[in-house]
C-alpha cells in the first residue's frame, strides 16, 4: 500500500499531524502552513498584467459573466468566486458550532476545517499579486439556502453530497491552475506562484475527497460520483459563470466525464497530498 494513498482515516490523521504541525482552533492556524506563508511573504511578485479594479469588483458581484472581459480578467474573477460558497458554508458551520464537539476525538475534522480557512487566504494571495482586493461576496440566494440546509443537517447525512462537491472543487481547481499557468506564462514569477498556491489547495482538496470516501460504503461512493456529475457540478459551475466563459462548455463537459483518479492526483503532488481512500 502506498504511503500516501489508501491508509484510511487513521493514516490521514497521522499525515495531517506530521505535515501540518499543531492546530490552533482559536487563531485558525496550522503551524507548518504559517511557515509556508512566511516563506514567500516578503518576496511576493507583482504581476505585470494591469487589472482594472473597478471592473473586477463589478464582475465579482455580477450573476453573469461580464461581456467583453479578456481571458486574464475572467480567470481572476473566477479565482475570486471559486471559494465563496465554501467560505460561506465554513463560516456558517462555525457560527452553529457544527461538529466542533468531535474535534478532540477526531482531530482530522479540525485540520480539514482549518485547511478550508487557508484556501480563502491562498486565493486572496493569488488575487493580491494583481493589486486586487478579495471581498466577501455571499452566494446567490438559492445556493445560500442549500448551504444552510447542509449545515443544519447531521454531517453523516450530507456526506455523499459533501464528497461530490469536493470532487468538483478539485477538478475545477486543477483546471484553473493549468489555465493560470497558460495565461501568465509570460510572467514567470507570477505563473510559478500560481502553480504553487493552487497546488496547495488541490493537495488539500484531494485529501478531503479521500477522507469523505473513507467514511462511505461502496454504494454511497457510487452515489457521490453520480452527484458530482449532476447536482454538485451544476450548482458550483452556475455560481462561477466566468469559468464557463473561460474554459467553454465543451471542455467542462470533458472534465465532467473524465474518471476522477484520486490516486493519480495524490501521486502528482508527492508527499504533499494524502488520500485515505478512493472515490
Amino acid at each position: 500500500m502506498s504511503e500516501i494513498f489508501g491508509g484510511g482515516i487513521r493514516g490521514y490523521r497521522e499525515f495531517l499531524m506530521r505535515t501540518e504541525g499543531a492546530a490552533d482552533p482559536v487563531r485558525f492556524q496550522l503551524v507548518e502552513r504559517e511557515r509556508f506563508f512566511a516563506a514567500f511573504e516578503s518576496t511576493r511578485p507583482r504581476a505585470r498584467y494591469a487589472a482594472d479594479r473597478d471592473v473586477f469588483l463589478e464582475s465579482l458581484r455580477a450573476r453573469r459573466a461580464t461581456p467583453g472581459l479578456d481571458p486574464r480578467m475572467l480567470w481572476l474573477v473566477a479565482t475570486a468566486k471559486l471559494n465563496q460558497a465554501e467560505r460561506f458554508g465554513v463560516g456558517l458551520g462555525e457560527v452553529y458550532g457544527k461538529e466542533q464537539d468531535k474535534f478532540e476525538a477526531e482531530p482530522e475534522r479540525l485540520y480539514v476545517q482549518l485547511q478550508e480557512h487557508y484556501h480563502t487566504r491562498i486565493l486572496a494571495d493569488v488575487i493580491s499579486m494583481f493589486g486586487l482586493p478579495f471581498p466577501v461576496v455571499p452566494p446567490r440566494p438559492a445556493l445560500r439556502a442549500t448551504i444552510r440546509l447542509l449545515v443544519a443537517l447531521p454531517g453523516e447525512w450530507t456526506l455523499p453530497l459533501v464528497a461530490a462537491s469536493e470532487v468538483v472543487a478539485c477538478v475545477l481547481f486543477c483546471a484553473m491552475r493549468e489555465e493560470g499557468l497558460r495565461l501568465f506564462a509570460d510572467d514567470p514569477p507570477v505563473a510559478e506562484l500560481i502553480a504553487r498556491l493552487y497546488g496547495e489547495i488541490i493537495a488539500d482538496e484531494v485529501g478531503h475527497v479521500g477522507f469523505a470516501a473513507a467514511k462511505l460504503s461502496p454504494r454511497w461512493r457510487s452515489f457521490s460520483r453520480f452527484l458530482a456529475r449532476s447536482i454538485a457540478w451544476r450548482s458550483i459551475v452556475a455560481s462561477v459563470p466566468e469559468i464557463v466563459a473561460l474554459l467553454g462548455k465543451t471542455e467542462l463537459r470533458r472534465l465532467l466525464h473524465e474518471r476522477f483518479d484520486v490516486e493519480h492526483i495524490v501521486q502528482t503532488f508527492g508527499g504533499r497530498a494524502y488520500a485515505a481512500a478512493a472515490l
